[in-house]
């Protein structure tokens, strides 16, 4: 009786210990900090680097939502905000595409006094990232390509970023 009882609670208990499905998304990191170097400077804003915040959505991890913060230190603060989707999530190498917007704080005197206002605030870009990620499995990330920016002019700005995947 005692083995028939081991043995039932052997066929029950060993199927889902030796034959369950590990998840590949627990192992990605979800959250990540970098910083990244625009190597032309946008009608914009004078600043040349952004440091950013960026979250992995959905089950596959594909799907990145990212927000920084893009100063120039004199009187602008532009805030880029993208949606972008990765090739092949668990491997090292991606292509990385998306769309976004920058959003921009500036504050402005005007010296001939026809406005009281002095902070302005607009939308001037529809930002396009197309990068190369380089993901290893260690948590560094290194993303490099080119961030379209959608305004007038219409500018394409070789990017370069490092960052640290948590």
């Amino acid at each position: 009786m005692k083995t028939l009882i081991l043995t039932l609670t052997l066929m029950l208990i060993l199927p889902i210990l030796g034959f369950s499905e590990t998840r590949d998304d627990d192992k990605i990191n979800r959250n990540g900090l970098y910083a990244e170097a625009y190597m032309i400077r946008h009608d914009f804003s004078e600043g040349f680097a952004s440091i950013n915040y960026e979250r992995t959505l959905g089950k596959k991890g594909r799907m990145n939502a990212r927000v920084g913060i893009y100063p120039d230190f004199e009187s602008t603060i532009s805030f880029p905000i993208t949606l972008t989707w990765i090739t092949w999530p668990q491997s090292r190498h991606h292509i990385e595409y998306g769309i976004g917007g920058v959003f921009r704080i500036e504050h402005y005197v005007d010296p001939y006094g026809y406005t009281d206002r002095e902070w302005f605030y607009d939308v001037p870009a529809l930002m396009i990232p197309l990068m190369y990620r380089y993901q290893p499995d260690s948590s560094w990330i290194v993303r490099a390509g080119v961030n379209v920016f959608v305004s007038w002019p219409t500018l394409p700005s070789p990017s370069l970023s490092i960052g640290y995947r948590f």
